[in-house]
């Protein structure tokens, strides 16, 4: 029995896109609490060695302080990092529908393809400041990671479809399916196998869907059969991604796997002749200067802050999880769900019709559950290889 590829190991990095998690090593970009104490027991054995040879205490006051100050401040970056991820997140589900839906704004792929210059934008911005190290630009690279990036806008472009369509309160609920075609994809293609409980939590996932979906009085058919679409795109990236960073590292520089900085940067600069190629099929381009948002000061600020919320969630997601665990990671996850389908059914007045919400509501439950289920079913798998 194969390790599931989405256990509790420490060690990995979740990289989010709108909701999306997966899994890719890492450095991270803070000490974490493991290198905390790693460091500390290094320097007590240093300085202990070198008191030892003068005849003093091998133990030395001064280094305990040190190693409860470096705990103190890693564990303070974590409920940083853990709230910035939070928030953006979020935020940027809240904000997307915001723009798209209450000012009526059209041009959805010119939308996108602005969040992904923003982005490339900010990533080179710290790249020049020294915070960050960004894989250079090759061909070799464009060639492997492009099938990859097609897969990457067409998420990003249905997730947005979606949104324009289907309330937020059940956006957060169909979302949890996109787990449902990872666990597949898991079996059909790595043989990885789960046990019965994550099952009974996806058939809990698939009924709140067919429940919200029946006493939901604002149902689309083709707002669900895009979200639906977002989920397959969803687990594709997630499942084919996985094969390709193993690849990736015979194309860098110094052959070794792309950073996330780097994928964050490969992801948006290779999607804006995409997004730009999706503008004119679309033709958004005519009469794109007389939509009447585009002059409204809230409208820009709005835009403007959706796309650093998404650069936002590319940074805090890195810096959270290695300074906690994957499934903790996954757990703040499913909890923002929550949050936000609270928040989405409050901020745009959506149906609270009582069997509606109890749909969401076990949906949501289920999607906090699975995080849990799935650490012991990976705890069960390795303790009977």
């Amino acid at each position: 029995m194969k390790k599931s590829q989405s256990g509790p190991d420490y060690g990995l990095v979740y990289q989010h896109t709108n909701g999306f998690q997966m899994e890719t090593e890492a450095k991270p970009l803070l000490p974490t609490h493991a290198q905390a104490s790693t460091t500390a027991r290094h320097s007590q054995q240093s300085g202990g060695g070198r008191a030892s040879s003068k005849g003093h205490a091998p133990v030395s006051s001064s280094v305990t302080i040190r190693t409860d100050r470096t705990t103190i401040a890693a564990s303070r970056a974590a409920i940083i990092s853990g709230v910035l991820y939070s928030v953006s997140s979020a935020a940027l589900t809240l904000l997307n529908k915001k723009v798209l839906v209450h000012y009526d704004f059209t041009a959805v792929h010119v939308l996108l393809c602005f969040h992904c210059a923003l982005s490339v934008v900010l990533v080179q911005a710290c790249s020049l400041l020294g915070w960050a190290e960004v894989e250079p630009l090759s061909w070799e690279l464009v060639r492997i990671w492009m099938p990859v990036n097609l897969i990457f806008v067409a998420m990003l472009a249905t997730n947005f479809y979606a949104l324009q369509l289907v309330g937020v309160g059940m956006v957060s609920v169909l979302k949890n399916m996109s787990n449902l075609f990872i666990i597949c994809g898991d079996y059909v293609f790595f043989q990885r196998t789960y046990s019965w409980h994550v099952w009974a939590c996806l058939v809990l996932m698939i009924g709140s869907v067919f429940g919200g979906g029946v006493t939901d009085t604002q149902f689309s058919w083709v707002g669900y059969s895009w979200q639906m679409v977002n989920n397959v795109f969803t687990a594709g990236y997630a499942l084919y991604l996985s094969r390709v960073t193993e690849r990736v590292s015979t194309a860098t520089h110094d052959h070794k796997p792309l950073n996330q900085m780097s994928m964050v940067y490969y992801n948006n600069m290779l999607s804006l002749p995409l997004t730009l190629l999706l503008v004119l099929l679309h033709a958004e381009f005519v009469g794109f200067w007389k939509q009447e948002a585009l002059y409204q000061p809230s409208f820009q600020a709005l835009a403007v802050l959706s796309g650093l919320c998404g650069f936002a969630i590319s940074l805090s997601s890195i810096w959270f999880v290695s300074l906690t665990t994957a499934t903790f990671y996954s757990l703040v996850g499913s909890f923002n769900k929550v949050v936000v389908a609270a928040v989405g059914i409050w901020w745009f007045g959506e149906s609270t019709e009582l069997r509606n919400l109890a749909s969401i509501a076990a949906g949501l439950i289920a999607g906090t559950l699975l995080p849990f289920v799935k650490m012991r079913s990976s705890a069960r798998s390795r303790t009977t290889q």
